[in-house]
């Protein structure tokens, strides 16, 4: 969990609680224990539970990939996972269902309500708000569904109007686990560049400002898994906040982008410290266009 996962919380050789972020949780609900020398967890959110091989297929692995990691982990007495194994796991994800009919009314009925209040200080406008499917809850949250490789839903996540229990974002479809949101059309032009960009919001707000000049990717947040199978041979920018978060997680990105053979470049963070939203909102999209494209 620790190496694979480390935005979970784990503690590598530690007992405790950490977070099982396949599904979206937000909050520690995942026990990891030892009994009789050997490990074993329980998801207290859901009721299931099980050894290692069981939980890496909980998180989407195949059972094949699983035996093999398991297998190349034992062989080598226990050391840690490779980058290679580190992310063929994270490149797993369980397969995503399509919205049920009530979670579809859900994410009409929200966006219905769409207003200029829900996407104040995003630095869109309401017309390309609805262009991607954002909308409003009845508690007046932002709710974002978050756009496949194809145009499909994969998951609906909402940006709380106002925190709760410290935390900004929740998912709305929790089973589905926590997917990067994808430009419209994207890899429709593979002579497009990639950015990978901290945060979905910041990505669709980039989107519009380049006017199609990038296919774009919202990783969400700092500890967000990139879907790097997609982007060999595509020229590929990083961008994430010019805090310690965001530093780390450019780190990580050129470490995993490396290993898959994807050619990376890091775009510098926006002036002032604000993020896409903030500086679209501040300077206009062609202002946030120009710091981009600059790079």
């Amino acid at each position: 969990m620790a190496e694979l996962w480390p935005e979970s919380g784990a503690r590598p050789g530690k007992a405790g609680i950490c977070r099982a972020v396949w599904r979206g949780d937000t909050h520690p609900s995942l026990s990891l224990f030892q009994a009789r020398g050997v490990w074993f967890w329980k998801d207290h959110a859901t009721g299931e539970s099980g050894n290692a091989f069981h939980l890496l297929l909980k998180a989407g692995m195949s059972k094949e990939a699983a035996a093999a990691l398991l297998k190349a982990r034992a062989g080598s007495g226990g050391g840690a996972v490779t980058h290679e194994a580190s992310i063929k796991c994270r490149a797993s994800p369980r397969p995503v269902r399509g919205l049920t009919p009530t979670e579809r009314r859900a994410l009409e009925a929200a966006q219905q309500r769409l207003d200029e209040e829900a996407i104040r200080g995003r630095g869109i406008t309401l017309e390309q708000a609805r262009r991607v499917g954002l909308g409003k809850s009845r508690q007046g949250d932002l709710v974002i569904p978050i756009l496949g490789p194809t145009g499909e839903v994969q998951a609906i996540k909402a940006r709380l109007r106002e925190p709760r229990e410290g935390f900004r974002y929740r998912y709305l479809t929790p089973e589905r686990g926590a997917p990067a949101w994808y430009s419209p059309g994207f890899g429709q032009d593979a002579g497009r560049p990639v950015i990978v960009m901290e945060g979905e919001l910041n990505a669709i707000t980039s989107w519009f400002a380049l006017e199609g000049r990038a296919d774009l990717l919202g990783i969400p947040g700092v500890e967000g898994r990139v879907p790097w199978e997609g982007l060999t041979g595509r020229r590929v920018y990083l961008y994430a906040d010019g805090d310690p978060g965001g530093r780390r997680a450019i780190e990580r990105w050129k470490e995993e982008g490396q290993a898959g053979g994807v050619a990376m470049f890091v775009l510098e963070p926006l002036e002032g410290g604000l993020d896409a939203c903030e500086y679209a909102a501040r300077w206009g999209q062609q202002g946030l266009a120009g710091q981009l494209l600059q790079e």
